[in-house]
Parts: C-alpha cells; sequence; structure tokens
C-alpha cells in the first residue's frame, strides 16, 4: 500500500500542476468567479483543498531525499550495471545507485597490469576496470620497438633480442657472413667446424676446399682429381685449338699447358728442296704437305753390286729386293752407318772344370736413314764367334755352370 500511495502522490502532483495551467489559461477568457475557487480536480484532495491552495512542493519526503543526494527511480531499482548503494528513508523510489560499484561487486576488479601482461575483459558499463590480466608476449615486443621479421636484413643472432619473446629482434642489414673468416660462411656445413660470428652475430662455419691439388678446374684435358667441394679437376690440355706443336711455322697461338702451336711450314726440310736431282736419293714433303721435297742426288746401285743385308740395306734402290732380313723400311743412306763394341761381358765356368772365358758382346749400330731419321739398333754374339745375336747368347749363357759376371 505504501508504494501505491507514493505513485498515487506523484500523480497528483502532476495533475495538480496540469490543473494549474488550464485554470490560467482560461483565467484569460472567464470574468473572476468564487465558483471556480472550490473546485478540486484531484479525487482526494478533500473539501477544503482547492487547487489555487497546492503548496510549490506538496510532498516533503520528496524534497528531502533530493536534498541528500537521491535520484528517483520509477521502477524502484538502479538500472542495468549500476549498484543499489543505498535507499531514501523516507522514499523507496530514491536511489544512489553507483556503476563502479557494481564493476567490483561483478568481479571487474583490475585496473593495471606488469607488462608483458594486459587488461583484459573491461566490465560493461564501460568504466575503466577489467576482469583479469592477460599475458601477450608478441604485443609487448612490438610496444618496445622489436620485430620478428626483417626486410632487408636480418634478425641480430643473439644481441638486441626482446626480453619477452626472444623470437622478436632488432633487424642488423649486413650481409650474411660479412665478418667472417676466409673460407668461412654462416651457410657453409657446421659438421666442418666453426670459428667466430659473422657481424650479425650468426656463427661462421668453414667451407669445403674448392682448390685442384693436381690440375685445375678451367681446364678440359683428362681427370686429375676432384676438390673437397667435389668439383672436377683436370691436367692442361696439350692439344691446339689450330696449329701444331710440332710444326714449325709461325705461332698461332698456345694450349693449356702454355705450348706453342705454330702452323705448318711451307718450307722444305732442311737438305731438301723442290728441285729434283735424279738418281736414288729420295724424297719427302713440307709440313703442310703442299710441296715434294727432294734428297741430293744419290747414286743408284747395280745388281752387280748390290750391298751386304747384314745390317740392313743401304739403299732403297732395286738392287735390295734379294734382302730378305733388312731392319726398317727406311733403310739406312749408304756411308753412314757406324759400329760400337760395347762389351758387357761374362765369364762361365766349363762343365768340365775347365776356366773358360765367354765374353757377350753387345755391338750398337746407328745411320742416317734416307726420311733424315737417326737409326740404331744392337747385335749380340760371344767372343768365339759361338753363338750370333741375344737370344741365342743369353740361352748360352743361362747353361753355364756358374755365371761370374
Amino acid at each position: 500500500m505504501k508504494n501505491i500511495n507514493r505513485n498515487m502522490l506523484h500523480m497528483k502532483l502532476n495533475s495538480a500542476v496540469s490543473v494549474l495551467a488550464v485554470a490560467a489559461a482560461f483565467s484569460v477568457f472567464l470574468p473572476p468567479s468564487s465558483a471556480f475557487a472550490g473546485v478540486c480536480f484531484l479525487p482526494d484532495c478533500g473539501d477544503d483543498k482547492l487547487a489555487g491552495d497546492i503548496p510549490p512542493n506538496p510532498n516533503p519526503d520528496t524534497e528531502w531525499c533530493e536534498k541528500k543526494g537521491y535520484t528517483y527511480y520509477a521502477s524502484g531499482q538502479c538500472p542495468q550495471y549500476q549498484a543499489l548503494v543505498s535507499k531514501c528513508k523516507r522514499d523507496d523510489f530514491y536511489l544512489k545507485c553507483d556503476d563502479v560499484t557494481w564493476c567490483k561487486q561483478n568481479g571487474y576488479n583490475t585496473t593495471s597490469c606488469p607488462i608483458p601482461s594486459y587488461l583484459d575483459g573491461q566490465c560493461p558499463n564501460g568504466k575503466p576496470y577489467y576482469k583479469q590480466c592477460k599475458e601477450d608476449r608478441p604485443r609487448a615486443c612490438r610496444e618496445a620497438g622489436y620485430v620478428n621479421s626483417c626486410s632487408p636484413g636480418r634478425l641480430y643472432a643473439t644481441t638486441n633480442r626482446c626480453p619477452y619473446d626472444k623470437s622478436f629482434g632488432k633487424c642488423c642489414t649486413a650481409s650474411p657472413s660479412t665478418g667472417c673468416p676466409s673460407n668461412y660462411s654462416v651457410n657453409c656445413d657446421a659438421s666442418r667446424g666453426s670459428s667466430g660470428t659473422d657481424t650479425c652475430g650468426y656463427t661462421c662455419y668453414r667451407c669445403c676446399d674448392d682448390t685442384c691439388s693436381r690440375g685445375s678446374k678451367n681446364y678440359t684435358g683428362s681427370k686429375a682429381g676432384t676438390t673437397e667441394c667435389g668439383s672436377v679437376c683436370r691436367y692442361c690440355n696439350t692439344s691446339c685449338s689450330s696449329g701444331s706443336t710440332s710444326y714449325s711455322g709461325s705461332v698461332v697461338g698456345y694450349n693449356e699447358c702454355g705450348s706453342a702451336c705454330r702452323s705448318c711450314s711451307t718450307s722444305c726440310p732442311s737438305g731438301t728442296s723442290t728441285t729434283n736431282p735424279g738418281g736414288c736419293g729420295g724424297s719427302t714433303t713440307n709440313e703442310c704437305g703442299t710441296k715434294t721435297c727432294y734428297y741430293p742426288y744419290q747414286s743408284c746401285c747395280s745388281h752387280s753390286s748390290h750391298v751386304t743385308c747384314e745390317y740392313g740395306c743401304a739403299s732403297t734402290c732395286p738392287c735390295c729386293s734379294a734382302c730378305r732380313s733388312c731392319n726398317s723400311s727406311d733403310d739406312c743412306k749408304s756411308g753412314t752407318s757406324t759400329r760400337e763394341e760395347n762389351c758387357n761381358g761374362w765369364c762361365d765356368t766349363h762343365w768340365d772344370g775347365t776356366d773358360i772365358n765367354y765374353v757377350r758382346c753387345g755391338t750398337i749400330h746407328e745411320c742416317t736413314t734416307y726420311s733424315g731419321n737417326k737409326k740404331s739398333w744392337e747385335t749380340y754374339r760371344d767372343a768365339s764367334g759361338g753363338y750370333n745375336g741375344w737370344s741365342a747368347c743369353n740361352a748360352a749363357r743361362q747353361g753355364m755352370n756358374r755365371p761370374c759376371c
């Protein structure tokens, strides 16, 4: 009944204000009359309470509550997310409500957090009170000026790192491996060992040795081996891209080995000419094969005076067609043969105990052939003339009882 009466009081006050407003409006058009003085528009104002007699504040409780700082709420309750602090003791609809108190009563008590944590879960009425502190290390690093990637550059390896999250740091713009010792790099194989760090603090690892112990990686000859890194090393190429090292003409370049490559000579070899002197001297060609070059005149032998073939033919004339044991198709020129006795012999005891000297001699023969080349060969025989040739002499020596030298 108390709440109902209070609501009725507020309705009467509002009605009274309305009546006074209406009366004021009608008084402009109507003459003064005492009949209107007794009219009361409130159902319970009483016979002695006329509208014109309503005091400015007909409810002293309302004025008292408002002076005490209370606020009227028609529902008799505080708004959402505000806590009831107190009620006016003269009127239950006058309340003191507080949003901060509501936050604290509902677990929103946090107002600050230590880094790297941050306030989390704000009070729904917007006051700066929070449910809890929540850790956020990346945010703490970013707010402190650290990053987790650099473009361009790299993060310092160990220094200048964020204390809250080591994946964040400062950027180093030096190129990788700057400051590493020779043949060391941050990208080489760690199993080969390390030495120091580069400018950004990354470990320098020893790189494989790519030098050739033999040959060169730049050569194109036969394979000489491989480097520690697996590169193929080759010997220098002796071939010439043009000309030849065996030619005697002008220099046209050098091969990989540094030897001069020469063009073929168009001149005839020394001692020959392009004029044919006749006879049986023979001929050859120049290096280019473009000229026939003749040796000096040599007389041709006759069948009645042919030479022996024991040490090779003395000429290439038809008289040598009967020779069966020539040493070479390129025969010695007549008068150029020389002989040297080279007796590297041995002695043996005969089978019957008699000391007999057997000296095995090597005879060296040399001559100049018709092509101008030097030719040499060696024959063997014993001093007694019993054996002829190396095989026979050697067989005889091995058959003796006691070789002594």
